[in-house]
């Protein structure tokens, strides 16, 4: 038999659609695949975080006690045992309360307070200059101890880890890995505004038990900007992990009002016993 050389048939092992459609279908499956894994390992922290001790938390991360900051001078002295006077008194309303609670003051100029797993509340001296009232700082400290009640700043630990172990896994990096990460934030918003909503309910409920009413609690909020236009608004709206300032001051109103809370009431001006 005679060997006669031929082209190879271009229409073997080749699928009918097109390869830009073809790679869109592949990458969809790619994101449906990540998406199914992410929200299982979200349930799977959600479910385990409740069972795990506060003092294995404790234990578990005392690093976070090397960014307590030690206040050096009289002022921040001064600010350092106001914050935890405050504390004691709040944590006397919460019975469960974990006892590895603590307060410390750190050098920032951007007014902020934040939960540590381990039970550590980080409170900015930027935010210890603009209250003006007891009041205003017990709600701010409340809504932290708030987090600790719902666990969220260790379900959020847990989130973050699920997700960066499962990216690891399927070896994404660069601009898709960070699309992905993204997409997964945008899942999460919805929660986490609905765990800040409960802080600021908890939060609340502290500063009527300790002072009788809720006046001052929002005011440290209502000096924070807004956005201004309209796009910009709608965007914060929906991105942002905490409400908008006045749309939050709006439901902490409307909740102490279906609670019964008094509105109205003497606040005590945080220099009150506070020397230079």
């Amino acid at each position: 038999m005679k060997f006669e050389p031929r082209l190879p048939r271009d229409d073997v092992n080749v699928t009918a659609r097109h390869p830009l459609k073809e790679g869109a279908v592949m990458l969809a499956g790619v994101f449906a695949v990540v998406a199914i894994l992410l929200g299982a390992a979200v349930l799977v922290v959600d479910r385990l975080i409740p069972y795990l001790p506060p003092s294995w938390e404790a234990s578990i991360f005392p690093a976070f006690d090397a960014m307590r900051h030690v206040p050096s001078l009289d002022v921040e002295r001064a600010q350092q045992e106001k914050l935890e006077a405050i504390l004691e008194r709040l944590v006397a309303h919460w019975p469960e309360h974990p006892e590895s609670l603590r307060v410390g003051l750190i050098d920032s100029s951007q007014p902020n307070a934040l939960a540590f797993p381990g039970g550590l509340i980080l409170v900015t001296t930027g935010l210890m200059d603009q209250v003006e009232s007891e009041n205003e700082l017990a709600f701010v400290l409340g809504h932290e101890l708030g987090h600790y009640r719902g666990r969220d700043h260790v379900r959020s630990l847990g989130r973050g880890l699920a997700l960066g172990l499962i990216l690891t896994a399927i070896g994404q990096s660069g601009s898709a890995g960070e699309l992905i990460a993204f997409t997964g934030q945008l899942t999460s918003r919805s929660f986490s505004r609905e765990q800040e909503s409960s802080a600021d309910t908890f939060g609340l409920s502290l500063v009527v038990a300790e002072f009788g009413h809720v006046e001052g609690a929002t005011d440290f909020f209502e000096k924070l900007p807004s956005p201004d236009s309209s796009l910009e608004r709608s965007l914060a709206t929906y991105l942002a992990t905490h409400p908008l300032s006045d749309a939050r001051v709006e439901d902490m109103e409307r909740l102490s009002e279906e609670n019964g809370w008094s509105l109205r009431g003497e606040t005590t001006p945080i220099e009150a016993d506070v020397v230079p």
